[in-house]
This record gives structure tokens, sequence and C-alpha cells, in this order.
């Protein structure tokens, strides 16, 4: 790689074949790292980890200062205990964590558990779903999150200026269109979500095991998909025949029933999330009467999955839980994407990306969930085409949404954070829309700084 016009050159020292930095590396999810990290050692020969958090990302100092202490400690003892020569440690000075990174993988959440507590009973106050990345509440998420982003870039430009951000901070379409318009881009928008509707549509289907690759294209957390190939044969016709045969009376999973019934209704594959626009008022009236939010019901489960994370880190050989991202596909895949990007290896991944054509129906500049092949230069679209007309219109107000979103969490300007919440499919009324906007700004305001009277 050449060093671009106008930056510092490199200066790491020779040792140091690759350096990573884990933004909130006291998150839960990060044992789901180590295991990636595991996975690819060969191709991260004498890497180093950087593992970075700070106590205004959670509720409590001392809860975030213990937490990073025991990832750290988990993740030297899963690599000792590997024999492998990833070296990991922890800091909390930000520019010192981001000088020489080749890699910045940001997985944190602004404000904690309790912000999204705000952001899931405020709307449900209001008659709106409460949910941590569609609606007002990824509204107020991508509030706290862009800006925090885009200080992120602007000191990576300074420190770090050839490093990728490798993002799965929530919204991610939301996060990631913010740091390609108004920052510097260098950026790759991670979710998971494809590979569990893989495996969903696969069993709802009945298709056999194998390497399964499905065209999902739209936006995050709502893409559809008509293309589909198994072992590299094309199965798209016989994947249409069986969604018309989908039985979703059937399921005992409240989610899987209402996507079968949606993928069935228009004949494609549907995201999951798809389900919280089809199934509003039935998902608003669930969870109304609830006592606590899904936040909270984390919150109560946190404490005993760091004492796993703890007692793990004393054993021999440890194997940290599975919840929270600890086997899953977040970690692999993050890691993954690092490696492509590393070695050039143009790895088709389904991620998010600015659209440049790669679907016929959004503008551009949008920042589309399809897939890409990530290598050296970043996550290249690859061609998807026209949305299906059925579900043209839906996705297009999506885009709108979260292209006002994306400027009003970047400039705090109310105007446009009153328009974006109008236009997203949850909000039905402008009443609820003002309501909404002004309690979450009150609730946070010590979040977001950028929508404070400026002079």
């Amino acid at each position: 790689m050449t060093t671009p016009p106008g930056t510092t050159a490199d200066t790491r020292s020779a040792d140091v074949a690759r350096r990573i930095v884990v933004i909130g590396g006291g998150s839960a999810f990060v044992p789901g790292v180590f295991r990636g990290l595991l996975q690819r050692a060969a191709d991260l020969h004498d890497c180093e980890v950087v593992l970075y958090d700070e106590a205004s990302d959670h509720d409590y100092v001392p809860v975030s200062a213990q937490r990073l202490a025991i990832n750290l400690r988990l993740g030297q003892r899963m690599m000792a205990a590997a024999g492998v020569s990833i070296r990991v440690h922890a800091e909390t000075d930000l520019r010192k964590a981001l000088t020489g990174a080749d890699f910045i993988f940001t997985t944190f959440r602004p404000g904690g558990y309790s912000a999204r507590h705000l952001d899931e009973a405020i709307p449900l106050r209001h008659g709106v779903v409460g949910q941590e990345t569609a609606g007002p509440g990824g509204f107020f998420m991508a509030c706290r999150s862009v800006p925090v982003l885009l200080k992120l870039a602007e000191l990576r430009d300074q420190v770090a200026p050839l490093a990728w951000i490798v993002n799965y901070t929530n919204p991610t379409s939301i996060v990631t269109a913010a740091v390609e318009r108004f920052g510097s881009g260098r950026i790759v928008g991670m979710c998971d979500q494809s590979n569990v509707d893989d495996a969903r549509w696969t069993r709802l289907l009945r298709l056999s095991e194998g390497s399964l690759q499905v065209d999902w294209m739209g936006l995050n957390h709502a893409t559809w998909a008509q293309r589909v190939r198994l072992d590299g044969i094309d199965i798209s016709e016989l994947v249409s025949e069986r969604i018309a045969e989908v039985v979703p009376e059937r399921e005992e999973d409240e989610v899987i029933r209402q996507t079968a019934w949606v993928g069935r209704a228009f004949g494609l594959l549907a995201n999951s999330y798809l389900h919280y626009y089809f199934f509003h008022d039935e998902i608003l009236a669930s969870l109304q009467p609830k006592s606590t939010t899904r936040a909270e019901d984390l919150m109560a489960r946190l404490p005993e999955l760091y004492d796993n994370f703890a007692a793990e880190a004393e054993r021999e050989v440890p194997d940290p839980s599975s919840e929270r991202g600890g086997r899953g596909q977040h970690g692999q895949m993050a890691v993954d994407v690092i490696c492509a990007l590393s070695g050039d290896e143009q790895r088709r991944v389904i991620a998010n990306a600015v659209n440049r054509g790669a679907i016929n129906d959004l503008p551009d500049d949008a920042i589309v969930e399809v897939p890409c092949l990530v290598g050296a230069r970043g996550a290249t679209p690859l061609p998807m085409g026209s949305l299906p007309p059925s579900v043209r219109g839906l996705t297009s107000a999506i885009e709108s949404y979260e292209r006002l979103a994306a400027e009003a969490a970047a400039s705090g300007d109310r105007k446009v954070a009153l328009q974006a919440l109008l236009l997203h499919p949850f909000v039905r009324s402008a009443t609820s829309a003002e309501a909404i906007l002004e309690e979450g700004l009150t609730a946070h305001r010590a979040l977001l700084p950028q929508f404070e009277p400026r002079g």
C-alpha cells in the first residue's frame, strides 16, 4: 500500500505484522472475536490485538474497567492455550490505541444498555415499536453512535491514515453512511444477520446441507433475495416453489413464523427484521404489557456472563459462553473481513457499502447491503440489478429515512431529525413523531451534544 497524499507515513515497528484495535474491548461480544482470531491464526501471524474501552461506553466506571480486564485475561489465555503468536493487550487512551493501527473494529454501545432501554421504552409510550436498530429506537442509537464514529475516523486520519474501520456498531447502515458522507470513508459496514437468515430459510425450505450462497439485496435489516445457489448450482426456481409451500403456522418461534409469512406473501426470502414492518401492531401489543424491555433483560444476564468469562480465563483451555456472540458469526465474520482487506482475498461477503449502481433503484451514494467482494480496496458491491417491484417502495422509504437520520445524527439539526422520524414506516403520526423526538432528545441529552443550541 502507498501512503495517501497529505497523510502521515506508517511508522509502526517492523516486528508488528498487523495491529487490530477493538473499540469496545469490554463488550460481551469480544470472546467471539477471540474465537474468530484463532480460526484465522495462520493468516494473522505475529498480530497485535488492542482492546480499547472507556467508562463513557458503559453504565458504570468500575464495571467497564472490570469487564475490560476480564476480556484481556481471557484473550491472553485463549491465545496462549492455542499456541498462536497473537498478542492481546488493553489500552484506555484512544490516541495510543489507534496509533499505527491497520484495522479498527468497532463494536461498542454509546450509553450502554441503559440508553438502549430508553430507545425501546420511549417509542412504546407513543404507540411505536422501540427497537435497537430500526425506527425511533434505532434513530437515537444512530444519534449517539455517529458522532463517536466521526471523531474516531478523524483521529484515525491523524495517527493511522491507512487503517480500515470494520464497523459493527449499530445501526451499521446509518453509521457507515455518516462516515462515508461526512467523514473520510475507509469503512466497511458489517452485520451477520444474513448468516442467521441463511440458516433459517435453509430449514424452512427443506434444503440439503451444503454451501449456500444467497444474493441478499436491500438495506441493513431490510434485505430480500430471489437468487440462490447451493454448492454452486442455481436453485432459485426450486426456492421459489418451496417458498409458496411454506406453512408459517407450524413454526413455534414467533419471529420465524412472521418472517416465513412475509416471505411467502412476497414470494421472496425475507430478512427476519422485516417482520417489524409487517407485524408492527402485533409486536407493539406484545411489547407494551411487558414489565421489562429487552435491554433490561440483557442487563440482568450480563453479570453471570462475565462471571463465566472470568472463570474460563483461569482455565488451562478456556471455552467461554456462547451467549452474546461468543460462538456465533459476529467475531468470525469481522475477522474474515479483516483478513480479506489485509490479504486482498476478494472474499464474497454480505456487507454494507456505497451502492455505486449495485441496486438500480437506489441512489448511487446510498449505503446498501448486498454481496460484496472484499479486498485491499475495501468492499466492492456486486451488480444486483433491480429490486423486485413489490418491495421497491418500502426499500426506498427506508433509504430516505436512513439518509436523513445520518445527516441529523452528524449535524444535530432538529428539523432534519423530525423529517427522518416522519419518514420511517413505523411512525404513522406527526404528533407521535414530535413527542418521541422531544422526549428522546431530553432523555439522552448528555450523550447528544450536537443537538444543543449553539452559541
